[in-house]
């Protein structure tokens, strides 16, 4: 079995509900199992269930190489979707293999200038942010007519092992809670969503991935 618990999941025993376990398919293992709601859940709802991907569209993944965006990415080469991925350049052998057509380097590139020239100014579709604070304005600058930027995380908060009061405080300054009122969300043809897989008492979603859930069939 696995399951998605909301706390205590690095336990050695934790009690969920019983809507929320899954049975473990045979072949797979405990690690790939863990990796089911951790990565594939998180990258599933944000790109399918909430981001209704569509064939062509244009993604971008900040951490591309990190457990969610490895698991976009599979995702989005299943539904055909043109790739933008931010990494180390360490790490952009390895995503261009893997299926990122366009890779950038978040520690010399401004990723919104990038996104920019690589697109002709048309911007991308899709763009995964768990960084918040002043990239959630930044990607909503990168996204075309009709774009959607997901938001999933605020690690921009955490700068070490340890708990910062100050770093979550210098965050939430540069958090445009101001910079996206109604109007101009119309205005724009833009939209926000926000995710988080772990909905306490909710069964996780692991339906089977299909040509019909990415829009590749009519």
């Amino acid at each position: 079995m696995f399951a998605l618990t909301r706390f205590g999941g690095y336990s050695d025993v934790v009690c969920v509900h019983e809507g929320q376990a899954i049975p473990l398919p045979p072949g797979m293992s405990y690690e790939e199992g863990a990796a089911v709601p951790v990565n594939y859940l998180t990258a599933y709802q944000i790109l399918v269930q909430m981001g209704s991907l569509k064939r062509g569209e244009r993604v971008l993944i900040h951490s591309a190489a990190g457990g969610v965006g490895l698991a976009a990415v599979d995702l989005c080469n299943i539904c055909g979707a043109d790739i933008f991925g931010t990494a180390s350049a360490s790490k952009h052998s390895m995503l261009r293999e893997r299926g990122v057509r366009h890779t950038i380097d978040y520690r010399t590139q401004d990723y919104e200038a990038e996104v920019k020239r690589l697109t002709g100014g048309r911007g991308v579709h899709i763009v995964l942010d768990a960084m918040g604070g002043e990239h959630w304005k930044k990607g909503y600058r990168c996204l075309a007519p009709t774009g959607r930027l997901v938001m999933f995380g605020l690690s921009s908060a955490a700068t070490g092992k340890s708990r910062s009061l100050l770093s979550v405080a210098r965050t939430l300054l540069r958090t445009p809670l101001f910079s996206f009122p109604p109007p101009k969300l119309i205005n724009d043809n833009k939209a926000l969503i926000g995710v988080t897989s772990g909905i306490s008492g909710t069964r996780p979603n692991v339906a089977r991935l299909d040509a019909a859930d990415c829009g590749l069939v009519p």
